[in-house]
C-alpha cells in the first residue's frame, strides 16, 4: 500500500489504562490531568480526538495515523502519552469494524511540543513509508488551529496550505464555570504563550529558560 495522508494526532495527557473493561477514560480520575485540563474536562475531548481520528482514517485508505506524545509526566514512568491513547482507542474502538484500521496506526513517543508533533510525525510518516505525505490532516483542539495551520505547518514547514487541514473541538468546562470568562482567557493564553512565541521564533530555537522540558511548559501553559 501506498500512503500519501499523514493524519496526526497530537496527545495532551496520559491515560492510566485502569484495569477494568468499563473504564472507557471517561472519569478525569482516569488521567493524569494538570488543574486547568480538570476544569475544562479536557478528557473528554481526548477521546473524541482518538474517535475523529480514526473516522478519518477510515474514510481515508490511503492514509497514515500517526499518535503522536512523549514521556511526559514523570509520574507515570516509562509510559508515553501515544502509546496511552494507543491503548485507549484499542479499549474504546473493540471490534472487527476497526481491527484492519490499526495496521495503519503509528507511534511518535517522543514529542514534547506541538512544532515536535509535527515535525516528528511527518519524519515518522518518512521512516514508514519512504516518502512525504502530500496530505496533512491534524485532529486537536480548535483553539490550536491557527498554531498548528499557520506556524508549524505552513511557515515552519512550508507545506501549502491547499493540503492541510485541521479538525477542531473545544473544551466543555462545567456549568460552574463562567464560560465567556474562560474561554476568553484560554484564548488569551494561546496568544502569549504559543502563538506570540512562534511567531518569532518558528521552530522554538529561542525558547525562554526551560520551554522544551519534559513537562513542556509551552504546551502546559495554553493547554495542550
Amino acid at each position: 500500500m501506498e500512503y500519501d495522508r499523514l493524519i496526526i494526532l497530537p496527545c495532551h495527557s496520559i491515560w492510566k489504562g485502569q484495569d477494568t473493561q468499563h473504564s472507557q477514560g471517561q472519569n478525569s480520575s482516569e488521567w493524569f490531568l494538570a488543574s486547568f485540563q480538570v476544569e475544562g474536562q479536557d478528557h473528554l475531548c481526548f477521546i473524541d480526538h482518538i474517535k475523529r481520528s480514526f473516522e478519518e482514517l477510515k474514510k481515508s485508505p490511503r492514509a497514515l495515523l500517526v499518535i503522536s506524545g512523549g514521556q511526559t509526566k514523570s509520574e507515570a514512568g516509562p509510559v508515553s502519552e501515544a502509546l496511552s491513547y494507543y491503548q485507549l482507542a484499542r479499549r474504546i474502538l473493540a471490534g472487527p469494524e476497526f481491527n484492519a484500521l490499526f495496521d495503519r496506526v503509528v507511534l511518535e513517543e517522543y514529542a514534547r511540543d506541538s512544532l515536535e508533533n509535527v515535525l516528528f510525525s511527518v519524519c515518522r510518516f518518512y521512516e514508514i513509508t519512504a516518502s512525504y505525505p502530500e496530505f496533512i490532516t491534524v485532529v486537536g483542539f480548535e483553539f490550536k488551529r491557527t498554531r498548528f495551520l499557520k506556524y508549524h505547518l505552513v511557515e515552519a514547514l512550508n507545506f501549502p496550505d491547499s493540503r492541510v487541514e485541521y479538525i477542531g473541538n473545544s473544551p466543555t468546562p462545567g456549568s460552574d464555570i463562567d464560560h465567556e470568562h474562560y474561554f476568553s482567557s484560554l484564548e488569551a493564553s494561546e496568544q502569549k504563550h504559543a502563538l506570540e512565541h512562534f511567531e518569532t521564533d518558528l521552530y522554538g530555537i529561542r525558547n525562554p529558560p526551560g520551554e522544551k522540558g519534559t513537562e513542556r511548559p509551552i504546551q502546559e501553559a495554553s493547554r495542550v
